[in-house]
């Protein structure tokens, strides 16, 4: 038996193993190609979903991968992934398990937008994600009741289901919102929050505004530093080097 195929069976006796079956997310309703760009396409979304906080669609992409990796990939890359699959698993299975008392807590209290908001974010963590988009509609009918930090994040979490739904112009105004909201530091200063801003430019670059992302670009660097790395990657589709506007920033800083 080949190595490559030994890993890929153990990974599916040992990792792939959950609750519930994977949902396929919105927009990726086909197969990936059995080749490297289909294996390297799938580990990708994977990887961001996982770096996004999407542990469902993570779980999704990864199988996705394992079904597209060509015989002779090396044991390295699967065992990454294996690593990779076992973490979302145990926040899968954590999440599974508040699932229960947030809805109960929802129920007891339906105007207690708090509780709502967070049963709102585990339904998406988990991939249910039209009903968590619903709860999150349902929160802003009592915003009187979410703390700053939860109001904003509720604008940006709503910008970004339209973002997977590919509305990506309906998602800018959310994020926009979302982004003039400070964070209060522990010593009592207020410091912009980068998330909405980097889903800005993951916006720009879904409607091809060049101009734009490099801007939002910009400004990033300017507050926040260096871009990570899923805008970054994002950003080259528009032949916009992130790294180099952000030596540039550097140098002009010395």
């Amino acid at each position: 038996m080949e190595q490559g195929e030994a890993v890929r069976q153990e990974i599916g006796e040992h990792v792939l193993k959950i609750s519930k079956p994977p949902r396929i997310p919105a927009q990726h309703t086909g197969a990936v190609a059995v080749n490297a760009a289909g294996f390297y396409k799938a580990w990708e979304e994977a990887c961001q979903a996982q770096y996004g906080g999407e542990p469902r669609r993570a779980h999704y992409f990864y199988h996705q991968a394992l079904e597209a990796a060509p015989e002779d990939l090396g044991a390295e890359a699967l065992a990454d992934i294996f690593d990779s699959l076992k973490e979302v698993n145990r926040i899968l299975a954590r999440e599974e398990g508040r699932l229960p008392s947030l809805k109960a807590a929802v129920d007891g209290d339906p105007s207690n937008s708090e509780a709502r908001f967070h049963y709102a974010n585990v339904l998406w963590k988990l991939g249910f994600e039209e009903q968590a988009a619903k709860e999150l509609e349902a929160v802003l009918e009592h915003p009187e009741t979410l703390c700053s930090d939860c109001l904003r994040d509720c604008w940006n979490n709503i910008g970004w289901s339209l973002f997977r739904k590919g509305e990506y112009a309906k998602a800018i105004p959310w994020f926009e919102r979302a982004a003039k909201v400070k964070i209060v530091s522990p010593t009592g200063e207020l410091l912009d929050y980068a998330l909405p801003l980097e889903n800005l430019i993951e916006s720009y670059v879904a409607l091809s505004r060049t101009d734009d992302a490099e801007k939002a670009a910009i400004d990033y660097i300017s507050r926040f530093g260096r871009l990570p790395w899923p805008e970054r990657h994002a950003l080259r589709r528009l032949n916009i080097d992130a790294d180099a506007l952000y030596v540039e920033h550097c140098g002009h800083a010395a």
